[in-house]
């Protein structure tokens, strides 16, 4: 047990509790991550259900993000005036160690819950996106974790058979589609569309797009086989795994909310990285033009998995357990850039001094007109479902960029080239 790293940064209070809840987020440090911790832990103290919530961070990040977590839980301690049942661990986290780190986490995680008859979810967030030296090798690897999540809670359960486990899978739209890949229906994708079309190859893109399909892929059927296991037993329902997985389009929004005594740090500021937020800053500086991206707001996405972790009333059919999470139209990157130089204005109104960005210099991609979808057409069907069973509804991509850009240029690490 890796107790040597584990700090306990809010004590259980005396108080009783309604229930318990283990709450277990791989990649807690990166941009998506992070949302889903902070989200989990804001909405504890309008709830008094205890709540056992641990964040997997690579082990150079350890220090770190306790220093982070602890200044969040001193913060809600003075603005609620009450402690309450929850503690926040922070834990490292290997995706390819077959698990070890994982079944560590849930193994602290009970031991600190007052009961064993309690749920757990595994929020599987960890993936490496982006280009590396052997993109097939990085493809496999992203499948090769999320199979180990399956596996690890389905061995969990048969130590703890009395726990409730759930896993929210966070896919991505590149497992709904490939690049160009005509609907099934011929007019929008679906929650029931699958992308057939990429392959493991040299470019890190296909690869990345397969590495997501197979990962949802593999994870639904390891959870049927493992379910498949106890279908005879009177355990079957307590012990049967429930997984939800979510889709999100691109990912923007702006980093979790920082502590007041850390929002000077520089290394605060660029801790939670994203490919999103280089992107942007780089749409800022003129370095690359802004481009229309089918996109979905970072706080949509951790309020979406806040609600697939913790409701009740999933629907039956696992189908119907899987949800695109995305604004349903594309918007321009004219429209963008306007978004974008409106919330430059608004930085700048707000603190003159530490804004050096011109608008003028912002340019866009007029030649993308969309792929299989035109830009402007509705490219996928996801607001009534998310609405109608996760009580989520996206906000325009016009706030989450305007929000973006203010949060960007408000870091002390942006500095223009």
């Amino acid at each position: 047990m890796l107790l040597g790293v584990l700090r306990i940064l809010l004590i259980l209070a005396s108080a009783t509790s309604v229930s318990a809840y283990i709450s277990i987020i791989t990649g807690a440090s990166g941009f998506v991550g992070r949302h889903v911790a902070y989200s989990l832990l804001h909405n504890h103290y309008n709830d008094p259900t205890e709540q056992v919530i641990v964040c997997l961070v690579r082990q150079d990040k350890v220090s770190y993000e306790e220093s982070y977590w602890l200044a969040h839980v001193e913060e809600f301690q003075q603005k609620y005036q009450h402690e309450t049942g929850c503690y926040v661990l922070v834990l490292p986290y290997d995706m390819l160690d077959n698990g070890e780190t994982l079944m560590n986490a849930m193994e602290v995680a009970i031991e600190k819950s007052s009961t064993k008859d309690c749920p757990l979810c595994i929020y599987h967030i960890a993936s490496v996106f982006g280009p590396t030296p052997d993109p097939i090798r990085t493809a496999k690897d992203n499948v090769k974790s999320a199979e180990c999540v399956i596996m690890m809670l389905d061995k969990f359960g048969e130590r703890y058979p009395h726990t409730k486990p759930r896993v929210v899978v966070t896919s991505s739209m590149a497992s709904v589609r490939a690049t160009d890949q005509t609907p099934l229906n011929g007019k929008f994708y679906t929650h029931r569309d699958w992308n057939t079309i990429s392959k493991l190859c040299e470019n890190w893109g296909s690869c990345y797009q397969w590495s997501k399909a197979e990962s949802e892929r593999k994870s639904w059927e390891l959870v049927r086989k493992c379910n498949e296991k106890y279908a005879n037993e009177e355990t079957m329902l307590r012990r049967r795994i429930e997984m939800v997985a979510l889709c999100p389009g691109f990912v923007f929004g702006p980093i979790a909310p920082m502590p007041t005594k850390m929002k000077n740090l520089t290394k605060a500021a660029t801790s939670s990285s994203s490919y999103s937020l280089t992107l942007i800053s780089q749409w800022l500086r003129g370095e690359s033009p802004v481009q229309s991206r089918l996109c979905v707001d970072v706080r949509d996405v951790a309020k979406a998995h806040l609600a697939a972790g913790t409701k009740s009333n999933l629907p039956s059919d696992d189908i119907d357990r899987r949800y695109i999470l995305s604004t349903e139209r594309r918007l321009s990157s004219e429209a963008t850039a306007q978004a974008l130089m409106k919330g430059v204005r608004g930085a700048f109104n707000n603190n003159p001094g530490s804004v050096d960005i011109f608008v003028r210099e912002i340019i866009c991609d007029t030649q993308f007109t969309g792929g299989a979808i035109k830009i402007g057409e509705r490219e996928v069907e996801a607001s009534e479902r998310l609405e109608r069973d996760l009580g989520v509804v996206c906000r325009p991509v016009e706030k989450t960029m305007q929000d973006m850009a203010e949060a960007i240029l408000s870091l002390k690490s942006f500095q223009p080239s």
